[in-house]
């Protein structure tokens, strides 16, 4: 025999696993601390790459000023520019994916919680199901079945 309350909550778990689960349930799997030092690392080293192809892109983009001025160049200048624009680029993009990836982790926190709430809903549900069908005795939380 179906069961409409049983049907909704089935209905609800598939439509969340189908879109928001996707991604929130195997964040479960992380600790907060553990899921956003991972993806804080994730970006910096995208940071990283992202940063050496601009630097790259803007040294083709003036080769002809840096061919002309090789020997003029202060190279412990520049590179003491490069190195302090790099750390501030790194550090932004950390701070800013450390916030981004708390904030994820505690949006989807509170739809775990549901989900599982409704898992232990069916799942409570279908023993008391069983054990109708079997016709035996539960002494449970909140009833008695003879």
């Amino acid at each position: 025999m179906v069961q409409e309350e049983k049907v909704k909550l089935m209905s609800r778990i598939a439509i969340y696993e189908k879109h928001e689960g996707r991604t929130e349930i195997p964040m479960n799997t992380f600790y907060k601390a553990d899921y956003v030092r991972l993806n804080a690392l994730k970006a910096i080293v995208s940071a990283t790459i992202v940063y050496i192809l601009v630097a790259a892109l803007v040294a083709v983009y003036q080769v002809e000023y840096i061919l002309a001025n090789i020997l003029k160049v202060d190279y412990k200048k520049l590179l003491t520019v490069l190195l302090l624009v790099y750390a501030v680029w790194v550090f932004l993009y950390w701070l800013i994916a450390r916030i981004l990836y708390a904030k994820r982790y505690e949006d989807a926190r509170s739809n775990i919680i549901i989900y599982n709430h409704r898992l232990k809903k069916i799942q409570e549900n279908t023993e008391k199901e069983v054990v109708k069908t079997k016709r035996g005795v539960v002494v449970g939380d909140d009833f008695i079945d003879f």
